[in-house]
C-alpha cells in the first residue's frame, strides 16, 4: 500500500509510515514542478510560453526532464515499498505492479508525445532563412523570363512598420499527383498594434510577376517555387523556391514579407481530423461532379452550417468546377477554412487528439520562421476576432485573361492597381485597411453533423439534332443539385452518404478528373 500511494505522487508512502523527513524530500520536487507549470498557465502570456513547445531544443530538454522525473519516481516507489510493513508476497508484489502502472503508464505515453513533438518540430522549422534579397539588378533572361518595365517612381518594398508579413502557401499535391504546385497563396499580415489580421490571396495563373532582381517571371506564378528549387543557380542567394516566391509576390505587392509557411494537402486531412472537424458555414450551393480526391467521387452541399471532418474540410476547400465557382471564390472558401481551423484550435480542440495533430502538423506544415518569433506573435494572432480579420482577393479588374496566349490560360496583373489595394490592405501599423470585407461571425445555430443527401450530376451532353425534328434542343449547362433520387439522365451521380463521403454511380464514359 505504501508503493501505490508513492505511485500516485512521490512521497505519500512515506509519510504513510511515518517517514516525514523522506516523504517531504521525495514530494517537494514534483510539487515545485506541478506549481512552476500552473503559474505559466495562469500567466498572461502563457500562449507565448506554451509556444515554447515548438523549440527543437526545449522539446529534447524537457524529455531528458520527463526520464529523470521518471527515475525519481521510480525511486519514491521502491523506497515506500522497502519501508512498507509486511512480506513481499502475493498481495504486495500486486500492489507493486499497480503502482508500476500508475507510474510507468503516464510516464511513457508523455515520453512519447514528447518525442513525436520533437519530431514534428524538426520537419517543421525548416533552416531560418532570411528573406531573399537580390544584391543588383539582374539585366539577363531566358525564355522563362523578362526585364520588368522601368517604372517611373518604382516601388521600394520595406518592412511595414510594427506589422509581421508571412506567405501562407498551400501545394496542392493529392494522392494521385506526381507535382507540387504552390495552388493556394495568401499573402497574411499581423498587425499587433489595430489589432487587425489582413489575408491578401493571390491567384495561381497569374503570370508576368516581376521580381526583385529586376526580372519578370513570365510562366504562371504557382510554378515559381519549383522553378526556383529546380534551378538554385539562376537565383544566387536565395535560400529556398519558397523564398523566391516569397520575394517575387512581395515586390508584386510592393510589401516586405518576413518569412513563409507552407502547407501540404494530407497533412491538413489528419491535422482538422485531430482537432476534431471545424465549424463551416455554407453560403452558396456547391457541386463539382469532377472531384475525385480522398475517396470522393463528386462533392456537393447546398447552404447550411456543416462540422466537417478533414476530407470534407478539403473538398470544400478545393473544389473549383462547381456552377459558378472559380479560382477567385476557391480563394475566399481556403480563407474560412484556415480562420474555421483556428477557432477551433483556441477553442480546445488540440485536446482531442494530441499525439496525431502533433505528427499531423509534422506532415502538413513547414516554415522558414524560427519558435521564438512565432511565439511573440501567437498571442496576438489568436485574440483577434472575425470583425478584425480582413480579406481580399485579387481578381478582375486587378488581373484579366487575355486570349490565344501560348501560356495557356493566364491571368495579366495590373501592378498599379494591385498595389494600391496592398496599400490599402497592409497600412501601417495602428490603421485599420480599407476597402476589404471582414469574415462574417459564424452563426450559433448548432452545425450539421453530416453532409447532406443531395444528387451532384455532370450536366447532359447536347443532343444531335434529327433531321426530322421541328424542336430546338436546349443544352444543361449547371450540372444538377437536387434531393436524392434516381437521376433523369445517365452519367456520374454521386450521391453523399452519412459520413460525408459520396457513393457513386458508376459509369464507364465518365471521363478523367482535370488536374
Amino acid at each position: 500500500m505504501a508503493a501505490l500511494l508513492s505511485a500516485l505522487w512521490p512521497g505519500l508512502g512515506q509519510l504513510s509510515e511515518g517517514a516525514r523527513r523522506a516523504g517531504w524530500l521525495l514530494a517537494a520536487p514534483p510539487l515545485l514542478l506541478l506549481f512552476l507549470v500552473a503559474a505559466a498557465l495562469a500567466a498572461p502570456d502563457r500562449v507565448s510560453k506554451l509556444a515554447l513547445l515548438l523549440n527543437p531544443d526545449f522539446i529534447a530538454a524537457l524529455l531528458i526532464a520527463e526520464g529523470l522525473l521518471l527515475v525519481w519516481r521510480l525511486a519514491a516507489v521502491a523506497d515506500a515499498f522497502r519501508r512498507g510493513a509486511g512480506a513481499a508476497r502475493e498481495r504486495g508484489a500486486a500492489l507493486t505492479a499497480v503502482a508500476l502502472v500508475f507510474v510507468l503508464v503516464p510516464s511513457v505515453y508523455a515520453a512519447y508525445l514528447t518525442e513525436v513533438a520533437r519530431e514534428a518540430a524538426m520537419t517543421v522549422f525548416a533552416p531560418v532563412e532570411q528573406p531573399w534579397v537580390p544584391t543588383g539588378i539582374n539585366d539577363s533572361h531566358d525564355d522563362d523570363f523578362g526585364i520588368a518595365p522601368v517604372e517611373s517612381n518604382p516601388p521600394s518594398p520595406g518592412p511595414e512598420l510594427g506589422r509581421f508579413t508571412v506567405l501562407l502557401i498551400g501545394t496542392d499535391s493529392g494522392p494521385d499527383r506526381s507535382h507540387a504546385l504552390t495552388d493556394t497563396m495568401i499573402v497574411a499580415s499581423l498587425d499587433p498594434v489595430a489589432g487587425t489580421v489582413s489575408m491578401v490571396s493571390v491567384p495561381r495563373d497569374t503570370v508576368d510577376v516581376p521580381l526583385p532582381d529586376g526580372r519578370t517571371f513570365r510562366s504562371k506564378i504557382n510554378e515559381l517555387a519549383s522553378y526556383a528549387n529546380r534551378n538554385p543557380s539562376k537565383f544566387p542567394g536565395a535560400t529556398s523556391g519558397q523564398a523566391v516566391l516569397a520575394a517575387a509576390l512581395g515586390t508584386l505587392l510592393n510589401v516586405r514579407i518576413d518569412g513563409w509557411a507552407q502547407v501540404n494537402l494530407p497533412g491538413f486531412v489528419k491535422v482538422i481530423d485531430a482537432i476534431g472537424g471545424v465549424d463551416v458555414t455554407v453560403r452558396d450551393r456547391l457541386c463539382d461532379y469532377r472531384y475525385r480526391e480522398y475517396g470522393f467521387d463528386g462533392f456537393a452541399i447546398n447552404p447550411g452550417r456543416y462540422h466537417l471532418d478533414g476530407e470534407g474540410a478539403l473538398a470544400y476547400a478545393r473544389i473549383r468546377h462547381s456552377y459558378g465557382e472559380s479560382d477567385f471564390t476557391r480563394a475566399a472558401r481556403q480563407g474560412d477554412i484556415v480562420v474555421a481551423a483556428r477557432d477551433q484550435l483556441v477553442r480546445g480542440g488540440f485536446l482531442n487528439d494530441p499525439a496525431a495533430l502533433i505528427e499531423g502538423m509534422g506532415e502538413l506544415v513547414q516554415t522558414s520562421l524560427d519558435p521564438s518569433t512565432i511565439g511573440t506573435y501567437l498571442p496576438t494572432a489568436i485574440g483577434i476576432g472575425r470583425d478584425h480579420i480582413y480579406r481580399a482577393v485579387i481578381q478582375y479588374p486587378l488581373v484579366h485573361g487575355a486570349s490565344n496566349d501560348p501560356r495557356g490560360s493566364v491571368l495579366i496583373p495590373d501592378l498599379a492597381a494591385i498595389r494600391d489595394l496592398a496599400a490599402r490592405a497592409f497600412p501601417v501599423a495602428g490603421t485599420l485597411p480599407t476597402g476589404l470585407e471582414t469574415i462574417p461571425e459564424d452563426s450559433t445555430d448548432p452545425p450539421k453533423t453530416k453532409l447532406p443527401a443531395v444528387t451532384c450530376s455532370a450536366p447532359p451532353p447536347t443532343p444531335t439534332p434529327v433531321p426530322t425534328s421541328t424542336s430546338t434542343p436546349q443544352s444543361t449547362t449547371e450540372p444538377t443539385l437536387e434531393p436524392t433520387q434516381a437521376p433523369a439522365t445517365p452519367g456520374p451521380s454521386p450521391t453523399s452518404k452519412p459520413g460525408g463521403k459520396p457513393t457513386p454511380t458508376p459509369d464507364p464514359a465518365t471521363p478523367a478528373p482535370g488536374p
